[in-house]
C-alpha cells in the first residue's frame, strides 16, 4: 500500500549562511524536507520564518539566499513567508540581548501566521502537520487570534523541551509564553523532541565528507558546518552533557565531544522516519507562568508532571505531550541525514556567500572607535 505523502508546515529559524548566527541545523533540516518533498514522503505546503537563532533580518535573508540556491521555488511551487522576529521574544543569550538592544531588530510581521491561520482553515486540504523548529511564536500568535481552525492542523512537532527540570533549550527559553500557549492551552496534539532526544546524534568531521561537494546546496553550509563542530563541544554541548548522563535514561552520543547536534535534523526524522525512534511516551507537563510584575523570561523550565506511559486516549490534549526518548541507532539516523541532503543539487557549483550578520557591524564599530583615537591623539 502507498501511503501519501505527510502534509507538513516548517516554520523555522534560519542562520546557517550567517556567521554570528548561532547554527546551521535549520538550513540543513530545510535541505532535507526539500529533499522529503521530491520522494513524496512529505508535501512540503510552507515554510515561514521566524527570529532566534539570529534576529529576523538575518534568518530572513538566510532563508531567501538558500532557497534560491537549493532552487526551492521549482521543487515545491511556493516560497517563504516572513515572520515574528526578536521584538515580540526575549533574546535567551546574555550577549544577543544586549546585541538586540543597541541594534533592534526589523519589524514583525504578521504573513506567516495569517498563511498558518489560512492553511488551518482550507478544507480542501487534508489537515498540515506543523514542525516548529524555531521560538514557537508564529504558531502561538495564529492560535492566540482565535482565526486559527485547530481541526485543520493533525499534529505540531515542537523541537525543544528539557526531561531534568533544568534550564530549557534556546527555542523555549526565547518564548516560553508562546511554548505554554501551544502546549497547555490549544487541544493540538503535540509531539516535544527535547535536548535529550537530540543528544543521542552528533554530526561529525568525517560525515561532511560524505556531501557530495560542490553539486549539492548542502555544501554551502559546510563553513558554518565546520564552525559548529569546532565550537559546538566547548560552548554547548558540555551544558548537555549534564542533562544525559550514561548511566541515566538518556545517553548522550559517545561522539558528544567531537562534533554538533542535528537538533532540527533529528526533528524532522521523528516526523517522517518514526521507526527510527524508540519509547514513545506521553507525559502531562507545564510551563511555569511569570508573574506579571517580573514578565517573562522569569524561569527557564518545563515540568514534568505525569508519565502515561506508551499510550494515552487523546480526548484532551492541552498540557499532554508525546515525547521519542531514544534514537534506535545514532549511525543510522546520521546515514539517512546525509543521504537526504546529498539529493537536493545547488543551483550553482558557487555557493553563496556567508553573511558576516552582526560581525561586521562589530568590526565596523571597532574600526570607527580606531580611527577617533587616531584622529584625538593627532588633534
Amino acid at each position: 500500500m502507498i501511503k501519501e505523502p505527510i502534509p507538513l508546515w516548517i516554520d523555522t529559524d534560519t542562520s546557517g549562511l550567517v556567521w554570528s548566527g548561532l547554527d546551521c541545523d535549520d538550513d540543513l533540516a530545510v535541505l532535507a524536507a526539500l529533499a522529503l518533498h521530491k520522494r513524496q514522503i512529505i508535501s512540503l505546503d510552507g515554510i515561514s520564518i521566524c527570529g532566534g537563532n539570529a534576529p529576523l533580518f538575518h534568518t530572513w535573508k538566510d532563508i531567501l539566499a538558500l532557497w534560491k540556491h537549493a532552487d526551492g521555488f521549482q521543487i515545491t511551487n511556493m516560497q517563504p513567508v516572513k515572520g515574528y522576529g526578536w521584538r515580540s521574544m526575549q533574546v535567551a543569550v546574555s550577549w544577543l540581548s544586549w546585541y538586540n538592544r543597541v541594534r533592534p531588530d526589523e519589524m514583525d510581521s504578521e504573513n506567516a501566521s495569517i498563511a498558518i491561520i489560512e492553511r488551518s482553515r482550507d478544507k480542501s486540504l487534508d489537515p498540515v502537520h506543523i514542525l516548529m523548529l524555531g521560538p514557537p511564536t508564529n504558531l502561538a500568535r495564529a492560535i492566540d487570534s482565535d482565526l486559527l481552525d485547530q481541526s485543520g492542523i493533525s499534529h505540531v512537532y515542537l523541537m525543544g523541551g528539557e526531561l531534568t527540570h533544568q534550564q530549557l533549550d534556546l527555542n523555549f527559553r526565547t518564548d516560553r509564553a508562546s511554548a505554554r500557549t501551544i502546549i497547555e492551552e490549544s487541544n493540538i496534539p503535540t509531539t516535544v523532541i527535547p535536548i535529550q532526544t537530540c543528544a543521542q546524534t552528533i554530526v561529525t568531521e568525517s560525515y561532511l565528507e560524505r556531501l557530495d561537494c560542490p553539486s549539492v546546496a548542502a555544501c554551502a553550509l559546510l563553513p558554518k558546518m565546520k564552525q559548529q563542530i569546532k565550537l559546538m563541544p566547548r560552548f554547548v554541548n558540555q551544558a548537555v552533557k549534564k542533562r544525559c548522563t550514561i548511566d541515566g535514561p538518556w545517553r548522550p552520543s559517545p561522539n558528544l565531544d567531537s562534533g554538533f547536534i542535528p537538533w532540527d535534523l533529528v526533528a524532522l526524522l521523528a516526523i517522517t522516519h518514526e521507526e527510527e525512534f524508540i519509547e514513545w511516551k506521553y507525559h502531562r507537563v507545564s510551563i511555569p507562568p511569570c508573574d506579571d510584575r517580573i514578565g517573562e523570561p522569569c524561569d527557564s523550565t518545563m515540568i514534568i508532571n505525569e508519565d502515561f506511559g506508551e499510550t494515552f486516549d487523546g480526548r484532551d490534549w492541552k498540557g499532554v505531550v508525546r515525547i521519542p526518548h531514544k534514537v534506535r541507532d545514532e549511525e543510522k539516523l546520521l546515514d539517512v541525514m546525509f543521504t537526504l541532503l546529498n539529493e537536493v543539487p545547488a543551483t550553482s557549483q558557487q555557493p553563496p556567500a556567508l553573511f558576516f550578520g552582526f560581525y561586521g557591524e562589530v568590526l565596523l564599530s571597532i574600526c570607527l572607535c580606531i580611527v577617533i583615537i587616531i584622529y584625538m591623539k593627532r588633534v
